[in-house]
């Protein structure tokens, strides 16, 4: 991806942060902030207008630095694991969603008093990263299902711990709806900027070193592939050799 793509991707994350984080606020934070509005006291409420717009920010931030430590972790997973990867995944994915409800009920429900009040918030990170990481898999010509909910679920769970782990309320909202409408941003647009960036270095005609790479690796994977394909009609035709030089002498025979 080229730099101007790259920088189109982080400022529209951050503004989908900063939106989510101060749409939502405004609604479940009308007495410490919209109620100055109606009340005539702009001055406060433009303080507090602008406090929601800087955590916005940085939530998105955030978001944006938990995705590319996937984007490291997944192809280091890949490498290490190699097959057993998705069974890996999987065993993290259930780990984050005990650790949610554990944490959320025993840690922070229980002791206050307030578990009902807390129930919702691991439900809709489960529920929503099923749903965008079945939605990502639909869009996607491979099978990314695991390694989506991977993401949705675990990473997501480890951005929100900080956050979730407090008796505040108004932090559990304003950062669980932001972080996971970020993550799926990111995670459902990122394969397009960099399709955008493909065409637009095409048009221009520019090639850089990674373009250079992609290719000798494309080139590489091909002559793998037709090596492996011969190697497989060889063993073929040898097979079928086999049987006729074995079915040969009992015809002899029999004749």
């Amino acid at each position: 991806m080229t730099s101007k793509y790259l920088v189109k991707f982080y400022f529209v994350t951050l503004m989908i942060g900063a939106v989510i984080t101060t749409a939502i606020s405004l609604v479940t934070e009308y007495d410490t902030v919209t109620r100055y509005l109606f009340e005539g006291q702009f001055g406060d409420f433009f303080a507090g207008f602008i406090f929601l717009i800087g955590y916005g920010l940085l939530i998105a931030t955030v978001s944006q630095v938990v995705f590319y430590i996937y984007l490291f972790i997944h192809p280091l997973g890949m490498g290490i694991f190699r097959k057993l990867w998705p069974y890996v995944q999987l065993l993290l994915i259930m780990y984050a969603v005990f650790d949610l409800f554990y944490l959320r009920f025993r840690q922070v429900g229980i002791d206050h008093g307030s578990t009902w009040s807390f129930i919702w918030v691991p439900i809709i990170i489960v529920l929503a990263g099923i749903g965008f990481a079945y939605y990502k898999n639909k869009i996607t010509a491979g099978n990314v299902f695991v390694s989506s909910l991977f993401f949705m679920i675990f990473m997501t769970s480890l951005t929100l711990l900080p956050f979730i782990s407090v008796e505040d309320t108004a932090w559990i909202y304003r950062s669980v709806f932001t972080v996971i409408l970020t993550n799926a941003y990111q995670l459902i647009r990122l394969p397009k900027y960099i399709e955008d960036s493909k065409k637009e270095k095409e048009a221009r005609g520019r090639i850089t070193k990674s373009d250079i790479n992609e290719q000798k690796r494309a080139k590489l994977k091909k002559e793998a592939d037709e090596k492996r394909q011969r190697e497989e009609r060889q063993i073929k035709a040898r097979e079928k050799m086999g049987y006729k030089n074995k079915t040969r002498p009992a015809k002899n025979k029999k004749n």
